[in-house]
């Protein structure tokens, strides 16, 4: 059984992504659950200009990949991305993201918990948190963090 904490997230977030499927999604899958492209952001901007050139040939966990919104444009840049989350709906939408341009076969979206993840050690190149630390306890996420990053990999968040 989950934990409370996991399972409001888990309802929360399938909630959103519902919303999302009813009212957002007839005006485009570049934008986020709030109907808000957040591409349009400099932070982000400078985040894949700076992200830009290490991810070709790179394995990257996009960790807690919600609807799957980072998850395409690291596979556009020569990843192999992984996404993790908790929220059944959300990782449809995450599938049909990728589905959409072409890349679910580049991009594996799997239901797993964050805080106790079932790869193994030193599985990958780059770990990439799009926001989901709000929502963690983070003195287990922080040793999963660890084992599945390989010792040359880096970790990166927005």
């Amino acid at each position: 059984m989950l934990e409370e904490r996991k399972q409001k997230e888990i309802e929360f977030y399938n909630r959103k992504a519902k919303e999302f499927l009813e009212k957002f999604s007839e005006k485009g899958w570049q934008i986020d659950f709030e109907g808000f492209n957040p591409f349009l952001l400099e932070s982000y901007k400078f985040l894949q200009n700076f992200l830009k050139d290490k991810c070709q040939d790179k394995k990257i966990l996009d960790y807690g990949c919600g609807n799957g919104i980072h998850s395409i444009w690291l596979a556009k840049y020569g990843a192999q991305v992984v996404g993790i989350d908790l929220s059944k709906f959300s990782l449809q939408i995450a599938r049909e993201r990728a589905k959409r341009v072409g890349f679910e076969n580049k991009i594996e979206f799997l239901s797993m918990d964050c805080e106790k993840m079932e790869f193994p050690d030193n599985s990958f190149d780059i770990i990439f948190d799009g926001g989901t630390f709000s929502s963690l306890d983070l003195k287990k996420a922080y040793p999963e963090l660890v084992r599945v990053l390989k010792p040359d990999g880096f970790f990166d968040w927005h």
